[in-house]
């Protein structure tokens, strides 16, 4: 019984092509109450995804890991609190794993799955449009999610409070390998 689990498993991995990132960031949006937006973005990303031989986008599966600390907005004294709020010296990385993909009523995919941030996992889902011409892959979604579902207290400069609602949206392009 072991033995047909490992080829099973083995199998799966056989017939899947690894994405390579090539370009694309990651974007996120917020603001303080009364004053900005605040709007860091960073293209230091890593990708462990991988999509079946025949390229049907559905079997896209793997994780994507983000450096928080590359998060970079146009204001670095703003973006040192942010670090601070995140704790990115404990907690360096952002990491979405991607459980399914579906084709929506809209034409456009559902990407499901899960965001690992500040030590906490929770399901986190975006949608999104996603091509596959040839050997490139390119990805461009969207989600929302509360900073304190993840146990993150947004940050207080004096008066002002940063909003909770975090926006984010992604602009990626694989390379099939």
């Amino acid at each position: 019984m072991r033995h047909i689990f490992l080829a099973l498993i083995i199998s799966n991995f056989a017939f899947a092509n690894a994405l390579i990132f090539q370009t694309g960031k990651v974007m996120v949006h917020t603001s303080v109450f009364g004053d900005s937006t605040i709007d860091p973005e960073s293209s230091v990303i890593t990708s462990h995804l991988k999509i079946d031989d025949n390229g049907d986008i559905t079997t896209l599966k793997g994780a994507v890991d983000i450096s928080l600390i590359n998060l970079k907005s146009d204001n670095r004294a703003r973006d040192e609190h942010m670090y601070e709020a995140i704790n990115t010296k404990k907690y360096p990385f952002a990491i979405y794993t991607i459980k399914s993909v579906v084709l929506n009523s809209s034409g456009g995919y559902n990407i499901n799955g899960s965001l690992n941030l500040h030590g906490i996992t929770k399901v986190l889902n975006f949608s999104a449009s996603i091509e596959k011409k040839g050997e490139e892959l390119t990805i461009k979604g969207e989600t929302s999610f509360k900073m304190s579902h993840f146990g993150i207290t947004p940050p207080k400069l004096l008066f002002l409070s940063v909003r909770d609602l975090l926006e984010i949206k992604i602009d990626t392009t694989y390379k099939v390998n």
